[in-house]
């Protein structure tokens, strides 16, 4: 790969990336036909990370600090982390009705969020690929939203032949959200491993997930990359939770 080449071509122009999937609002249900998947309304409300954030997790962050609690107080083996928006409001919504409302083909709308960050950073990478659902939590849901952003990402910034299914998850775990920093720290050791006859050994991995609170998911994933001898590991997530904001269960939104 040629190192110097950080800005991908992506296989669509930037103005047609926000192109409709459907005939409703990702978000609010209503319907739309015009661009980005949502209504003129909530489009309106997007809530992009564009404030403050933390250096390396690339949260949203306030007061003087250049980083953020999680990466003040914990060793973190992923490189940087960067989240087109903040996990609330419209986007909150439409990332929860992906993941539990049956609706996977939201993952399309919001990956192209993605490739457009991805273009505006010029990050480059070797390989593209997701944190990983278990057996069982897949064969409940029937798909994993991580996965059709990546592969929609690769799509969409034509370098499909760069998506690796580089991890496995290999035991169950409780609900990230139910947990504080601690016990989800402790929730995730051991649960995630390099896939049979993968290499990244000296290799630029780019990670997606949806969304990033805490960070453990993300940085255990990053662990076994890096064990195995990943050159870099940089997180791409759709949003990540601001670390002042205070929310309501998820649960109760559904």
């Amino acid at each position: 790969m040629d190192r110097g080449v950080k800005r991908y071509k992506l296989r669509t122009k930037l103005t047609e990336l926000f192109a409709p999937v459907g005939f409703r609002c990702i978000a609010c249900g209503r319907e739309v036909f015009d661009e980005v998947g949502f209504c003129d309304e909530c489009r309106a409300k997007l809530p992009f990370n564009n404030g403050k954030t933390c250096k390396k997790c690339g949260v949203r962050i306030d007061g003087e600090e250049d980083y953020c609690g999680n990466c003040v107080e914990g060793k973190m083996y992923f490189d940087r982390a960067y989240s087109v928006f903040d996990y609330d409001g419209v986007v909150r919504r439409a990332i929860l009705r992906m993941k539990f409302g049956n609706c996977g083909s939201y993952a399309r709308v919001l990956s192209r969020y993605l490739a457009y960050l991805a273009n505006k950073l010029k990050l480059d990478f070797d390989i593209v690929t997701f944190v990983p659902m278990s057996k069982s939590s897949y064969k409940k849901r029937r798909y994993n939203q991580a996965e059709l952003l990546a592969r929609g990402f690769c799509d969409i910034m034509d370098v499909d032949d760069k998506f690796v299914l580089a991890l496995v998850k290999v035991k169950d775990t409780s609900p990230q959200e139910k947990l504080n920093r601690a016990e989800r720290k402790q929730n995730l050791i051991g649960c995630f491993r390099l896939a049979d006859g993968v290499s990244v050994k000296g290799k630029s991995v780019l990670l997606i997930d949806d969304i990033k609170t805490t960070g453990s998911t993300v940085n255990e994933c990053a662990k076994v990359l890096k064990l195995k001898g990943a050159a870099d590991v940089n997180v791409l997530t759709v949003a990540s939770r601001p670390e002042y904001f205070v929310y309501e269960s998820d649960y109760n939104l559904l």
